[in-house]
């Protein structure tokens, strides 16, 4: 999906017309949004609470997926400095690490409905931000996420929850999250934003961030978009009670998260030469950096080891850069809307190093590890109307280019994609809408992916709607590689590929039942069910092995939301949903030596059974807004081959008859309750504050007990699965001028 075609901004020059609302609701298709629950303060009515990609309000109720809308009034409200930050709260979604040994950098990341986030794609604009190659290895991937344009830039956010391969491809097994920004209108605005997050416990470290935007015309056929965001995170110490930090082993996975730095920086120009064509240049470009000056997120090269030999694989900083530049062009034509966009997109990690042995000269120990992944990819698609249906088709070709200093020769990878979809309004309260796309790659089968959905409005307040649909996720490019290709343990055990891996498929049923009072109170039920065949296991730095299709699971639950405004001033939210996951098969363990991996009949991964959150918001004053907002997690399945992060990501080495089985000897990991107190006060018309005391009760996640190992020595882990910051508060000011 286009960026002009995702706005909420009527575009400069440009006078709407039938065919764009046509467009418009076929984008909303697309997107599937069926209400902004958990995000304005007053419940909206859920026929008009979604704005169009051409500026119109659309019948949300009609879309053909379960998705929630975020709008930037919300964003504004609450304490957000991450994507992360802004869904945490929205039924099936969870942003805590289902995996507390990922998240190296300490940023979140993105569950949807039970699933690990690799299984989320993330688009801003429509353009995709997942990558086809592990250029930040070793569970550093979630430093891809600290892309996160400044509020202001923000027109809203779309969560579709599902499987959305048939018209994104590859990557949106669990969904998709769409952060679509404002196009520049006629009129020039301004606004800065300063923040902080500061914390009661000097164990956790605060958080400052500057945000800058700007955008207007620059004449009538011109429109600019500038914007910026920097945000500067102090290091924690958190730290294993009786332990001291080493060179040896100070590696703590992102429980206890490093001083780290953020940059990000984006603009574009909007061209309007006439009333049918639409063009847009855009760039974005953001830097991360983050201190290992002592070991913090690897083992460095060469100081531990005697004599020094370069094993580690880890430089004294770490860096993670992304540029991004795209050209766009729409255009309405007797044919229809015609949308085509060329992207380059450009990520590097450095500080990495190479290992001893990973390459034949010895004389590149130590050296400098390229990781560097370039991708090309050329988007078109037509959209057009004719009696009762909205067809859309369209195709994309994309040419990623990975290096690793490890590897002996540079990935390249070929796929393009077609696909069509077809809105056909059967009757005045029935729509189908059903789709179809192909999807080839040069290194593996090509990939069919189908899905039909049917939405049926009952009456004024009642809609009900369901459908099936596919989904997949191909294999990234080195995990198809055949050899080495990457490296575990630190830095210190290889891992292999597999060219004979098949992609991930699945196959979604959901159904959904919507009401709306069209005044007060509104309320969604929603069932799904999602079987995973094919699953990708490989190896880990504490077992080495090949990439292998091997598992299948089935993750089903229950999604309930609902917003009631019981007094003028006065509005409650809450959500809750329900996950049951299931490993159906996995990859044995070969020896009894060997740590216990997942067995049939496991969770698929370690979210919650339960997941409840709930808000009361108060308009006290014309000025001042007031809320309280609570967060429930119930206990969660801990892997049996969980190693302690604050270990350093090591295998426990339990003991006890459930030898080496973390879950017998440690259980699940423990729930929890979280409440925030806030408010917001418009001081005047360009000025505005907010603030927010966030784990009001002071929570404590810092609960480890001691364990017997198997070796005869003691260690410890933590009860919880992500260690969260005490008591804090959360400071901002806006000024618009």
């Amino acid at each position: 999906m286009s960026e002009t075609f995702n706005q909420s901004t009527n575009r400069i020059g440009l006078q709407p017309n039938r065919l764009f609302q046509c467009c418009a609701m076929a984008t909303i298709a697309w997107l599937g949004t069926s209400q902004v629950y958990a995000n304005d303060t007053q419940p909206q009515r859920l026929d008009s609470v979604v704005v169009s990609a051409s500026g119109f309000e659309q019948d949300a109720s009609q879309a053909p997926a379960s998705v929630t809308v975020i709008t930037r009034d919300t964003l504004e409200r609450e304490n957000i400095t991450s994507i992360a930050d802004a869904l945490a709260r929205i039924e099936g979604v969870n942003t805590r690490s289902l995996d507390a040994r990922d998240g190296k950098t300490g940023n979140q990341t993105i569950s949807l409905r039970g699933l690990p986030s690799r299984y989320t794609l993330v688009l801003i604009d429509g353009v995709k931000q997942n990558l086809s190659a592990t250029v930040a290895p070793n569970s550093f991937g979630d430093s891809q996420s600290v892309f996160f344009p400044p509020v202001q830039a923000i027109e809203r956010i779309e969560v579709i929850r599902g499987p959305m391969s048939t018209l994104y491809g590859s990557d949106a097994i669990g969904g998709v999250v769409n952060i679509i920004t404002r196009n520049p209108g006629v009129d020039w605005e301004r606004s800065v934003t300063v923040s902080t997050q500061q914390y009661q416990s000097s164990k956790f470290g605060s958080v400052q961030t500057v945000e800058g935007y700007a955008a207007g015309a620059l004449n009538d056929m011109v429109g600019l978009q500038f914007y910026g965001r920097v945000l500067d995170r102090s290091a924690s110490n958190v730290r294993i009670p009786g332990t001291t930090p080493s060179l040896t082993d100070n590696r703590t996975m992102g429980q206890n998260p490093t001083q780290s730095d953020v940059y990000t920086f984006g603009g574009r120009a909007v061209i309007t030469p006439d009333a049918q064509n639409e063009i847009t240049l855009r760039f974005d470009t953001t830097r991360q950096s983050l201190d290992n000056s002592i070991g913090q997120v690897g083992r460095l090269n060469g100081v531990t080891d005697t004599p020094a030999s370069y094993t580690r694989g880890y430089s004294r900083e770490l860096e993670f850069e992304r540029d991004q530049f795209r050209i766009g062009h729409m255009g309405e034509y007797g044919i229809g809307l015609l949308e085509t966009s060329l992207t380059h997109d450009k990520v590097v990690t450095k500080g990495r190093t190479i290992n001893s042995g990973a390459v034949p000269d010895a004389s590149r120990n130590g050296t400098h590890r390229t990781l560097e992944l370039k991708t090309l990819v050329l988007d078109t698609r037509l959209i057009n109307e004719f009696d009762d249906h909205l067809v859309t088709v369209g195709g994309q070709y994309a040419r990623p280019k990975f290096e690793d200093g490890i590897l002996p020769e540079t990935l390249k990878r070929e796929q393009y994609s077609v696909f069509v979809e077809d809105a056909w309004s059967a009757t005045d309260d029935l729509t189908i809408t059903g789709g179809l796309r192909y999807d080839k790659y040069e290194d593996i089968s090509g990939e069919f992916t189908p899905r039909i959905y049917a939405v049926y409005t009952a009456t004024d307040e009642w809609t009900v709607k369901g459908g099936i649909g596919r989904g997949f996720r191909a294999p990234l490019m080195e995990q198809s590689t055949s050899g080495v290709n990457g490296f575990g343990d630190g830095g210190s055990t290889p891992l292999f590929g597999n060219p004979n891996l098949n992609p991930e498929r699945s196959t979604n049923v959901e159904f959904s039942v919507q009401y709306d009072n069209q005044d007060n109170f509104a309320a969604q039920a929603t069932v799904f069910r999602n079987e995973i065949k094919d699953l990708i296991e490989g190896g880990t730095g504490a077992n080495s092995g090949q990439d292998i299709n091997v598992g299948r699971a089935v993750i089903q639950g229950l999604e309930l939301s609902a917003a009631y405004r019981f007094l003028p001033e006065w509005t409650l939210k809450a959500n809750y949903t329900y996950t049951d996951s299931e490993l159906k098969s996995t990859q044995p363990r070969a020896n009894l030596a060997q740590a216990v991996s997942s067995l049939a009949g496991d969770p698929f991964v370690s979210v919650p059974d339960h997941m409840l959150n709930a808000g009361v918001y108060w308009q006290t004053t014309p000025q001042l807004e007031t809320f309280m907002t609570a967060e429930y997690r119930s206990s969660a399945f801990r892997p049996r081959n969980f190693h302690e992060p604050m270990n350093g990501g090591n295998s426990q080495g339990l003991a006890g008859p459930g030898h080496r089985d973390s879950n017998i000897v440690l259980g699940d990991f423990k729930g929890y309750t979280l409440l925030n107190l806030g408010a917001r006060y418009a001081v005047n018309q360009n000025v505005t504050l907010n603030g927010t005391l966030t784990n009001l009760l002071n929570k404590d996640f810092i609960d480890y007990s001691t364990y017997d190992r198997f070796d005869g020595g003691t260690a410890q882990s933590n009860a919880y699965n992500n260690i969260l910051p005490g008591r804090g508060l959360f400071v901002s000011m806006n000024v618009n001028f």
